[in-house]
């Protein structure tokens, strides 16, 4: 009984402080897709070594799509019936003061970003997996 106890308090005590409350869902090189948190935080980050990051993205990342230039993610408003807007990065190779990716414009509806990512070369989007994350089932 002391052991179950003692192992239900641990549990308790541990789950707040990091150990099991995040997740990387996409990785290419040193660009990935996680959330901190909660699911509905997925945002595109830049890997800058082991442990840290910096965000690219707002949040509510549900899918992404990549070649050797350009990254664009699918985001998803969240708990909204809006639909999902999309939002692409030119890649550059990190330099001192600069960012790893630069957005290329505002977030668009998918009538617009549809011919644009197809005169980029970008395939299909891949969906994350984070079913209903940000309000939709993704």
């Amino acid at each position: 009984m002391r052991r179950r106890a003692a192992a239900l308090a641990l549990a308790f005590a541990t789950g707040g402080c990091g150990v099991l409350d995040s997740r990387e869902l996409w990785s290419s090189g040193r660009y990935v897709v996680l959330w901190i948190d909660a699911p509905d935080q997925a945002h595109l980050a830049y890997r800058i070594d082991d442990t840290t990051t910096m965000g690219l993205s707002d949040p509510c990342v549900s899918a992404v799509a990549e070649n050797a230039d350009y990254i664009a993610v699918e985001q998803r408003p969240p708990q909204s019936a809006q639909r999902p807007l999309y939002r692409l990065f030119a890649k550059r190779a990190p330099a001192p003061r600069t960012p790893a990716a630069t957005p290329l414009g505002e977030p668009m509806p998918q009538r617009s970003y549809e011919p644009l990512a197809r005169r980029l070369g970008l395939p299909p989007m891949q969906a994350l997996g984070v079913w209903d994350a940000c309000g939709w089932e993704n």
